[in-house]
């Protein structure tokens, strides 16, 4: 009791401040305790994560360190410097931490050896670029080294091109003689056909068989033969295209192929001369090409051999870019001797080209400079990997020290964590007996107190308004919350109070609801009289009444809907008023259409009958211009036959003469023939001379052909001699075909004359016939368009009836439409009246 009276004076909360502050004490004795195991904790945990930090960079280190021995470049090596910068920062910060304490020495060796690293790594950078320089060298070694294979390649195979376009070029001239040779072989053949046959019917059969071998043999040559034997190609072409054109049907007893066969026989000899001139030509090429076969055979198997050479030089310089080694290096080097020795070979078989002088100037400086660069590199890699490895050593031996560093912070750290242990659970036991004690005492100060005012306030509310509080006089919340039940008592009181005066002031608010309703009523009723006014106005618009307005004023804004409907009931007076005045003028119009219409069909009428007489009249017109073309298209036929009969007469005298020419067109072929024959006899005479001087060269081995070869000489002698006598009785024979023929031109040219004559009578006949038909057709045109007037004429009659019609019936429809206007009412006058009665 007395330590509640003496609480009492305070409020709550500086009770609970009093209880809870021994409690607050207690746990701050905890924390401090564990803020300072913590502190131990975390600088043990700082050093320990700088431990594994250092750990976790040493081991990127060797990382990085083994990247940059992979791939040297200045990012790495930058990068490299940097990450042993940080490692050494870190290990000083280490240093800083533990002080004078445990593993300073431990640490001190470490930072000096991270130190060191950096020098290593200068030494990696310069060695690096020594081996860039050094393989930059060996790549323009390499550079010329391809360049000269590649020279080697494309003059090797120009040296193959050249001597396999000379064989091309030889074998193409040899076919290409053949070929001729052949075509020329053919012609000769059909040739000597057409002299065998026996009559002109057999020589042309003959002939027109054998053209399309004769074609296709001209295109042969034509084809075969060099470009500069364009004028013979044409000769040839022409001569067969003569030939063609003697053997077609409307000319087949010209007699005109037996020149064309003189002339093909001429212009076939000297095709077969060609033709042996392109062999022996073709023979010249293939013996010149012998020598350069061989030598250029030597020169090819030489330069592959070099090229081979260069190509296993590359591969020993990619296995030396892949892996620096002395195995390596002697490969290359046996490589590079290999290929001195090819290109000592190819300069000994290949003197006067121009390419080996130029191949010789590549290949040497580039293997010399290659030699000695990879002589240097070998060196280079072997220094590059002393370092890295004496880098290596130095890393494992800084990775040691920091694990024995870490392991001795791991037993500091065990002891300290002990020390703290035992003076947390110290200050935790005498926190929680604190606890106890202060819990007790506020449970004390606060359980009674509050249960007379828990009572007083279940009273209250059961409606017990006279019970008395308890605890006003105290000073703390306790007398808060009776002060506050009071006030709560007193306006309960207020309430009852309140609702009494609440009684009266409804019945006030009754009477003047009643009040309300009555004028309520009094609205209603004159909302029912507008309402009533406006369904009788509009029951009279219903039948057809729009003449009444509705002149008793209504009360309020009821107004202004009466004022609306009397303006719309005046507005639709006036327009009913206009639509039956347009009705009446639209009706008297119709009447009037209608008249109009009926009259027009009535001229329409007249102008068909007048117009049905104009086309009878034409039509016998017509009949009468039609039988005159007829009568000069008869005309125009006799005439034309006896044209037709006059060419017939000069075509059996054009025949006359033809035929007169060909037979001296035969003599002269005839002539020219035994042209070709003495020609022939010449050139065997020539050969036969050849053929002896050859037998005599091969001694007696070629006696018998000697013999044989003068006796064909005798033969073409006796051939030539026979060939003039002929040639002398043609010349005869030709002198009497040319007075014949001289005689039939002269009766050619007045049958001519009567064929011209005929013709211009033929022409005015023509011109007759011609402008009687277009008179014909044109009758024709123009009684057509007489019918198609008539037609017109007639469909406008029967359009004007329709529209007599359509005008009776828009006469009928104004009317009933007017009938429809007057069932309204639009005003009281006695006209309007009147209508409605009548209607």
């Amino acid at each position: 009791m007395f330590i509640d009276q003496y609480l009492s004076r305070f409020k709550i909360k500086a009770k609970v401040l009093i209880v809870v502050l021994p409690f607050v004490a207690t746990i701050s004795a905890v924390g401090l305790t564990g803020l300072y195991a913590s502190g131990l904790l975390q600088s043990r945990m700082d050093i320990s994560n700088s431990v594994l930090q250092s750990l976790s960079g040493f081991k990127n280190l060797y990382g990085s360190m083994d990247a940059f021995l992979r791939e040297a470049s200045e990012e790495g090596r930058n990068g490299l410097d940097n990450e042993v910068k940080a490692q050494r920062a870190i290990i000083d910060g280490m240093l800083e931490q533990i002080g004078d304490g445990d593993g300073q020495s431990i640490l001190s060796e470490a930072s000096s050896g991270t130190a060191g690293l950096h020098q290593t790594i200068e030494n990696l950078w310069s060695l690096h670029e020594q081996e860039v320089l050094l393989r930059l060298s060996i790549e323009g070694a390499q550079k010329s080294l391809i360049d000269a294979r590649s020279k080697v390649g494309e003059s090797a195979q120009q040296l193959e091109q050249d001597l396999r376009a000379g064989q091309s070029s030889a074998t193409a001239t040899m076919r290409a003689a053949d070929k001729v040779l052949k075509g020329s072989d053919l012609m000769g053949q059909v040739l000597d056909d057409f002299a065998k046959a026996q009559g002109p019917a057999d020589k042309l059969q003959t002939l027109s068989d054998a053209m399309p071998q004769i074609m296709k043999a001209g295109r042969t040559i034509e084809l075969s033969l060099p470009r500069d034997q364009k004028e013979l190609v044409q000769t040839l072409q022409q001569v067969i295209a003569d030939l063609k054109s003697h053997l077609s049907a409307e000319q087949v007893a010209s007699g005109g192929e037996v020149e064309d066969v003189a002339r093909l026989r001429r212009v076939a000899s000297v095709v077969q001369a060609w033709a042996l001139k392109m062999m022996r030509q073709a023979t010249n090429v293939f013996v010149e090409l012998d020598d350069r076969t061989a030598k250029t055979s030597s020169i090819l198997e030489k330069s592959r051999r070099l090229d081979a050479a260069i190509q296993s030089l590359q591969l020993a310089m990619a296995d030396m870019a892949v892996k620096v080694d002395t195995a390596n290096f002697d490969k290359l080097h046996q490589q590079i001797a290999w290929v001195n020795s090819n290109l000592e070979t190819l300069i000994g078989g290949a003197q006067g080209l121009e390419f080996v002088s130029g191949v010789a100037s590549l290949v040497t400086p580039s293997i010399a400079a290659l030699d000695l660069d990879a002589g240097n590199l070998v060196s280079v890699s072997e220094k590059r990997d002393a370092q890295y490895a004496s880098a290596r050593e130095q890393l494992d031996k800084i990775w040691h020290q920091l694990t024995s560093f870490a392991e001795l912070q791991k037993q500091t750290a065990g002891a300290e964590r002990e020390q703290a242990n035992n003076i947390s659970v110290g200050t935790t036991g005498l926190g929680i007996l604190v606890s106890i004690i202060g819990g007790i005492a506020l449970v004390l100060t606060l359980q009674r107190p509050i249960g007379h005012i828990t009572a007083a306030m279940r009273r209250i509310a059961d409606g017990a308004l006279d019970t008395s509080i308890s605890g006003e006089q105290r000073f703390d919340e306790i007398g808060d919350m009776a002060r506050a039940l009071g006030i709560f008592k007193e306006n309960a009181i207020s309430k009852i109070r309140i609702e009494e005066q609440s009684d009266e002031e409804r019945q006030a608010a009754e009477l003047e609801r009643q009040r309300n309703d009555a004028e309520k009523h009094e609205m209603d009723r004159q909302i029912e009289y507008a309402v009533n006014e406006l369904a009788a106005g509009l029951e009279r618009m219903s039948q057809g009444d729009i003449s009444t307005t509705i002149d008793t004023p209504f009360i309020g804004r009821l107004e202004q809907l009466r004022e609306d409907f009397n303006g719309s009931m005046l507005r639709l007076q006036a327009t009913m008023s206009q639509i039956r005045d347009n009705v009446q003028m639209i009706q008297g119009n119709g009447n009037q259409m209608a008249q109009s219409a009926e009259d027009l069909a009535k001229l329409t009428e007249h102008q068909a009958a007048s117009l049905e007489e104009t086309a009878a009249a034409v039509d016998e017109i017509t009949v009468i211009v039609r039988s005159s073309a007829e009568r000069a298209i008869d005309a125009e036929q006799i005439v034309r036959q006896a044209k037709r009969s006059a060419d017939d007469s000069a075509v059996v005298v054009s025949n006359a003469i033809d035929a007169m020419g060909r037979i001296e067109s035969a003599s002269r072929q005839i002539e020219q023939i035994i042209g070709v024959i003495d020609e022939i006899a010449f050139q065997t005479n020539l050969l036969a001379l050849n053929a002896g001087v050859e037998a005599a060269r091969a001694g007696e081995a070629g006696m018998g052909f000697a013999v044989v070869a003068q006796e064909v000489r005798e033969l073409a002698q006796r051939s030539a001699k026979a060939a003039k006598e002929i040639k002398g009785l043609i010349n005869k024979s030709t002198s009497e075909v040319s007075s014949g023929s001289q005689f039939v031109q002269e009766t050619g040219t007045v049958l001519a004359k009567i064929s011209t004559q005929i013709v211009a009578v033929s022409q005015h006949v023509e011109v007759i016939a011609r402008a009687s038909h277009d008179q014909s057709g044109a009758l024709q045109e123009v009684n057509a368009t007489v019918n198609q007037i008539n037609q017109i004429i007639q469909q406008n009659a029967a359009m004007v009836e329709e529209t007599t019609g359509a005008s009776r019936e828009l006469a009928e429809q104004a009317g009933r439409l007017m009938a429809l206007i007057h069932q309204f009412k639009i005003d009281a006058g006695p006209a309007d009246a009147d209508y409605r009665n009548a209607a």
